[in-house]
């Protein structure tokens, strides 16, 4: 068996156009979906062995525990189906588009080089994608890929099936071709399924070779937390060529992936629900009112007064709630805010409609409100909001466009309040787990090295940051130990990074920064990032320079010179990133990552293609509260960004186990993540 490690989607990054084709196209969303929550036993969602004619609901996520397995070096034999272990995974990536993986073993310690019988250890993708357009009072029609990518074929097979549901009965056929005959999808297959209550589904199926009959259970909608809902299937009857008599299982869990439900924005301005949308001017002389009569200067004068009033008590009430450089000016009808957040550390947009709301209830003096975020005291991006709405729900931007100051040009109006929660070069401690691992290897189902990472910034003056990062090994199984095969790849207990940075904006919609020091563990150096953003925000150009040498062995330099082009599509919410030249290891090639946006939650895939080629799944998960509490002298969260990928090298005829390919090195403090919400504050 040739192993296939270091990823659960094997080649989906290979369909990533197809993906967001589906995904542009998907307007259509069927509200009665029988089996679009559960999985079927091969890991696509389906019944028992057939798949569905519908995918994971856009956002869901589902994964499953099975014992069944077809086993191909039994596939000669009267049953070819075997009890394995199986867990399988699956995401609703995009509208009408479904993606995941299985992995299947049978003995979990067992070293394939060196011991006998350890039996499959296969890791594959499945991918499905639904046709949008199709009434759902006509039918559903799919399309999908199992075992996807990977130099073997234990599972692989493509398949179309269409599907109509009647009330409480969905009936689906379909035909399959498997790259393996006489199996489960060769050729014409069927499915019934009929609810008699929503948490009870009663299946029968003919999966091209067998007739099964099946039971599935799930817990009721509302009864668990977080949308979770558990589910478990039996396969009760089969009768056919390879099955006979045998009874299988699976139990799993589905749960809408992130937390986009709950999230709220500031609403944007839009043609079609507002006629001045358009920027608006909010100058006005200090101490006046647009517009006002010169003739009554004691009215003028008062107003002047109740209006800077406000702006002080508006900029205490921000400073007691944890926000930093805070500063509130009020001129004429006009109040001009700036702050800096460090509380909203997940996504900073969470920040500006937290403040526009605040500003929207206590302010009662100006018409409109210029509010600005800052990060490491550069302004970086500027709403202009109506203050005299009904509500305070949704606060409604009348301009919205990138912050005007830059380095060259900075003009500010006399502040009226300036404050900070404690003083601004407080250090802040950002923990996190870090994490290497081998996955279904010929070496172990899964080897892994574990570690403890905290990162310490110190903001020093305006774009200047200082940074260290310390990391230490907590755990490692035999294959990362010294000795091992995966020694080399370990989480090294070290310093790992140290840093001094200084960025500049030179114009509202380009940055520059400039970073010296050590930089995976052994490298001394001095990177460039320079960044370039589209008039919207959705596209942007950027150069990743750098000059390093090894700390230890004076003849050792590398130098990495690379391009990166950026897309971001604010409705989909959805990320590409394409990268071209060196990288760090002097690779040179092309680099395609992607991430889809779930809220605060996200699904990675890449793709690499220099020495080698290689994909990867990751997941980036929060490991701190949407609001990040900070104490007055120094603040300790988790990585808001926190992220795990398994990787997999593909299209050769030996898949060897690697690390490496197309490495970017970067500051753990970029210029997207410090001052772009991760390339998220589109100007629109």
């Amino acid at each position: 068996m040739t192993s296939k490690h270091w990823t659960l989607v094997g080649g989906a990054v290979a369909c990533l156009k197809a993906f967001f084709i589906a995904g542009l196209l998907g307007g259509v969303t069927l509200s009665c979906r029988v089996s679009a929550g559960e999985l079927a036993f091969p890991g696509y969602s389906g019944y028992l062995n057939v798949p569905s004619a519908t995918v994971l609901d856009h956002g869901g996520a589902a994964v499953q525990y099975s014992d069944q397995a077809w086993e191909t070096r039994n596939s000669g034999q009267q049953n070819p189906y075997g009890y394995y272990n199986n867990v399988a995974g699956l995401f609703g990536i995009f509208p009408n588009v479904e993606v995941g993986g299985r992995l299947t073993w049978d003995k979990t310690q067992c070293n394939g080089y060196t011991e006998k019988n350890c039996g499959i250890r296969d890791l594959s993708a499945n991918v499905k994608i639904q046709a949008p357009f199709i009434p759902e009072e006509w039918f559903t029609l799919a399309a999908g890929v199992q075992d996807l990518g990977g130099e073997t074929d234990d599972f692989e097979a493509v398949y179309v099936v269409a599907g109509r549901q009647f009330g409480p009965v969905e009936i689906s056929a379909g035909y399959g071709d498997p790259t393996i005959e006489n199996r489960y999808l060769d050729g014409p297959f069927g499915g019934v399924s009929y609810r008699p209550a929503p948490w009870l589904n009663l299946m029968a199926e003919y999966d091209s070779q067998d007739v099964r009959l099946g039971l599935g259970a799930s817990t009721p909608e509302g009864l668990l937390p977080l949308g979770m809902q558990v589910n478990g299937k039996v396969l009760a009857y089969d009768e056919g060529n390879t099955e006979n008599d045998r009874t299988f299982f699976s139990v799993g869990l589905s749960i809408p992936f992130g937390n986009q439900p709950s999230k709220k924005r500031l609403e944007l301005p839009n043609k079609t629900t507002r006629t001045n949308a358009s920027p608006v001017s909010v100058s006005a002389a200090p101490g006046t009112s647009q517009g006002d009569d010169r003739s009554q200067p004691s009215l003028t004068s008062g107003k002047s007064n109740e209006g800077k009033t406000t702006a002080r008590r508006i900029g205490q009430q921000l400073v007691e709630e944890g926000y930093d450089r805070v500063r509130v000016a009020s001129e004429g009808d006009v109040l001009h805010l700036q702050w800096e957040n460090n509380l909203y550390t997940r996504d900073e947009r969470d920040s500006i409609l937290d403040v526009a709301k605040k500003v929207q209830a206590a302010d009662e003096h100006h018409r409109i409100a210029t509010l600005t975020l800052l990060n490491q005291n550069i302004p970086v991006s500027e709403r202009t909001i109506e203050l005299k709405q009904a509500t305070t729900e949704q606060p409604y931007a009348i301009a919205v466009r990138f912050a005007p100051g830059s380095l060259l040009n900075a003009q500010e109006p006399e502040w009226d309040f300036q404050g900070s929660y404690g003083p601004t070069w407080k250090p802040r401690i950002t923990l996190s787990p870090t994490i290497s691992s081998g996955v279904a290897t010929e070496y172990g189902v899964w080897d892994a090295s574990v570690g403890i990472s905290a990162e310490m910034s110190v903001s020093l003056w305006t774009g200047a940051l200082a940074s260290a990062t310390y990391n230490a090994e907590v755990y490692a199984t035999e294959d990362f130990e010294k000795g091992g095969v995966f020694y080399d790849d370990r989480q090294r207990t070290d310093l790992t990074e140290v840093e001094v940075q200084q960025t500049f904006k030179l114009h509202s919609q380009l940055y520059t920064s400039l970073h010296a020091g050590r930089y995976v563990s052994d490298w001394n150096g001095l990177l460039n990032e320079t960044l370039l953003l589209s008039s919207n925000g959705r596209h942007s150009l950027a150069y990743l320079g750098g000059a390093f040498e090894h700390a230890e062995f004076d003849q050792a330099e590398r130098n990495q010179i690379l391009a990166r082009y950026s897309y971001y599509h604010p409705g989909l919410n959805t990320q590409f990133d394409v990268y071209g030249g060196q990288f760090f290891e002097e690779d040179t090639g092309v680099r395609i990552d992607s991430r889809f946006w779930f809220g605060d939650y996200a699904l990675t895939l890449s793709y690499k293609n220099t020495d080698a080629e290689f994909v990867s799944l990751g997941w980036v998960i929060p490991l701190t509260p949407e609001k990040t509490g900070q104490f007055k002298y120094a603040q300790i969260r988790g990585d808001a960004d926190w992220n795990y990928k398994v990787q997999t090298r593909i299209n050769e005829d030996a898949n060897f186990i690697s690390f490496g390919g197309a490495r970017v090195i970067r500051s753990s403090n970029p210029i997207r993540s410090v001052y772009l919400n991760r390339g998220r504050l589109p100007n629109r």
